[in-house]
């Protein structure tokens, strides 16, 4: 990974950061579950009107379930919210996280190509949104002996982003994990040509590519896991990293490969398979994120709109 602390930001970010920290170094002085519950509160609560994220959420489920009654989208946000506060303070104490979840539920359809992939040595492509905790899918998977790497988009406060992408290595349980540019997206392939297992996630706003339909919706995609999976002869296949009903424990699905055809085929598909998994737990799902930030204001045109 890049070092950030050799980037410059402003007195505000530097000033930010010093105060998340503040913030994180107290809260390990509580109980870990009390923390846990504390953030998911804080961020159904004040926090996410704050942030904005519990407006931004309830626009997004207005955009995408416009028929469903207030009620109904004010549930979602709340488990939304939680779920957000949660993974936010999950991912900060890794260690302490694992130690909580020491038995994750690992399923699903492609659990056994998987096993035998990485047994052959042959690289794997994870393609998932984000959904749950990535963390959990991550840490379930070390147990088997897999380290998951990936490519990942760093924070825009350079000084917090040096502290939270050092909780990515997971004390040294993770794969390798790379940023984004030509260095990164040359190291991302280059392990992946060596066998490794990496993941991306395709639920990120772009502001280039296809628009393809997204829960009944435009959105521009990306087909860079689907590229990148064929150009590796990687398998390619979904996971989704759910929290389960009591908010503490995890099961993660491991989905049915994509078969090899070509990048714009492959992630129709991958797309297809992320939104019933959405459409069946639309709480577990970020709306926090601007998916359709590339939204276009009228109709798209025939000729641009991928079904």
């Amino acid at each position: 990974m890049t070092d950030t602390t050799n980037k410059v930001g402003t007195f505000k970010e530097w000033l930010s950061s010093q105060i998340l920290m503040l913030f994180f170094r107290c809260m390990r002085q509580l109980p870990y579950l009390y923390r846990h519950r504390l953030m998911g509160a804080l961020l159904r609560g004040p926090l996410g009107h704050i942030t904005g994220y519990k407006k931004r959420t309830l626009n997004n489920l207005n955009l995408i379930y416009p028929d469903l009654s207030d009620k109904q989208k004010s549930k979602i946000a709340n488990q939304v919210l939680d779920n957000a506060g949660r993974t936010f303070l999950e991912n900060m104490y890794p260690a302490e996280f694992q130690a909580q979840n020491p038995k994750i539920e690992l399923w699903g359809d492609g659990l056994e190509n998987l096993l035998k992939a990485h047994s052959n040595g042959r690289p794997v492509i994870f393609f998932s949104g984000h959904f749950g905790n990535h963390e959990a899918f991550r840490a379930a998977l070390y147990k088997h002996g897999i380290k998951v790497g990936g490519l990942i988009r760093p924070m825009s406060n350079p000084y917090f982003d040096y502290h939270y992408q050092k909780t990515l290595l997971i004390e040294g349980r993770s794969g390798p994990v790379f940023l984004p540019g030509v260095k990164g997206t040359l190291g991302f392939y280059r392990a992946l040509k060596r066998g490794a297992t990496l993941a991306l996630l395709i639920d990120l706003a772009v502001p280039d590519g296809p628009f393809l339909s997204f829960l009944g919706q435009p959105a521009r995609t990306a087909l860079t896991a689907a590229s990148f999976a064929l150009k590796s002869n990687a398998l390619f296949l979904p996971y989704f990293s759910m929290r389960n009903p009591d908010s503490i424990s995890f099961s993660v699905e491991i989905g049915r490969p994509i078969k090899h055809s070509d990048p714009l085929t492959m992630t129709k598909e991958a797309t297809k398979s992320l939104e019933l998994r959405i459409k069946k737990d639309p709480g577990n799902w970020f709306w926090i994120h601007r998916r359709w930030k590339y939204h276009p204001k009228g109709n798209v045109d025939a000729s641009e709109l991928v079904e």
